[in-house]
């Protein structure tokens, strides 16, 4: 059985501190143990985060269930939370505006992906885009200011995304986080188990699209 671990480098003593050095802490958190997909906030006392976490936990009971991986840590490649931990801490490091990764498990046996797991640092006030299109009292409705700002603030970030090479394929809604200060609206990008570079099955206009459909009748074409 083998198992590989990933940390955000410098919470990474507070991690250990807070007993969640290990693959077996992380890939035992959420409750559960013999749950093959858990979402869901954990709290927990990590010095130098706010608290509050995003945990991701999938386990896969034999080869029925993990053949769908197969390049995704079943056999060969990195498993989906590994290699979103990868691409969130790339963005975050051009500037991108993406949740913190704070630690990511993953357990293989025989070469068959067995667990993985993705703990990512909450970020206070957000609500995602997609509950914020379907609240008619949401000030991404309400407001036109607010909601072309956000529309550019998207724009720019999905152009630089792409400009460094990195496709996020699932640029949904529900995968931006928004909070409305008192400056603004501001976002950031979560959910990129798929993300990678350009292949010639995928590439930017993926992004593009699938923005495109599920923001038509939302925005108005005002906007």
């Amino acid at each position: 059985m083998g198992d590989r671990l990933r940390m955000d480098t410098a919470l990474a003593p507070a991690l250990h501190a807070a007993g969640l050095g290990s693959a077996d802490a992380l890939l035992a958190l959420g409750g559960d143990p013999d749950a093959r997909h858990v979402v869901r906030t954990v709290d927990l006392p990590v010095e130098g985060t706010v608290g509050r976490f995003h945990l991701k936990r999938y386990a896969y009971d034999g080869w029925g269930r993990s053949k769908g991986l197969l390049g995704r840590g079943t056999l060969w490649g990195s498993a989906p939370c590994l290699n979103e931990f990868r691409r969130l801490a790339e963005m975050r490091e051009h500037q991108l505006p993406a949740v913190r990764p704070v630690a990511a498990a993953s357990r293989t046996s025989g070469g068959r992906l067995v667990a993985h797991a993705l703990l990512t640092e909450h970020v206070p006030g957000t609500i995602d885009l997609q509950q914020r299109l379907l609240d008619p009292a949401d000030p991404v409705r309400t407001d036109r200011r607010v909601r072309r700002r956000l529309a550019e603030l998207i724009g720019r970030t999905v152009q630089r995304m792409h400009a460094f090479g990195n496709v996020h394929r699932d640029l949904y809604p529900r995968n931006i986080l928004v909070r409305v200060d008192e400056d603004g609206p501001r976002i950031w990008l979560c959910d990129c188990r798929r993300a990678g570079p350009p292949s010639w099955r995928s590439g930017p206009w993926e992004d593009l699209a699938t923005l495109d459909a599920d923001w038509r009748e939302r925005f108005p074409r005002s906007d």
